[in-house]
């Protein structure tokens, strides 16, 4: 069993922190062996992915609110949980837009989707949770 199997980060709702949050998860992976470089890219992309639709979406870019994220190992499977206490995220509006409507930006959710094994939102009572899962061994 691993000492280092749980981290929890909190931070400002800032596009600047994004990279130094990748850079914890890049070496909580490495501190419990998980090496392959094409996954830990993966699951930096959805980390960044979810982070931005947060500070954009959920927080309209106020630098004054906090994300929390936290990057638990889970025997096989790598669990990151982002949780931001903004307002209540209408699950039937979460829809990326089709591939075939070429423009920039709007594919977060698609990216994340096709990034991690499982998603899902949790039921919080202040703020919105996102659980992203996958296997690593």
């Amino acid at each position: 069993m691993k000492d280092f199997q749980k981290a929890v980060i909190v931070v400002p709702a800032t596009i600047k922190v994004v990279k130094s949050v990748r850079c914890v998860l890049r070496n909580f992976l490495a501190a419990n062996d998980v090496n392959d470089e094409d996954m830990v890219y993966d699951l930096e992309l959805a980390l960044s992915e979810a982070l931005v639709n947060v500070i954009e979406h959920t927080y309209k870019f106020d630098s004054s609110k906090l994300i929390s994220c936290t990057f638990e190992m889970k025997e096989d499977t790598f669990e990151i949980r982002i949780r931001d206490f903004g307002p209540k995220v209408d699950l039937q509006k979460l829809n990326p837009r089709p591939l075939s409507q070429p423009r920039e930006g709007g594919l977060g959710l698609y990216l994340i989707r096709n990034l991690v094994d499982n998603w899902q939102y949790e039921d919080v009572c202040t703020g919105n949770s996102l659980l992203l899962r996958r296997k690593v061994k």
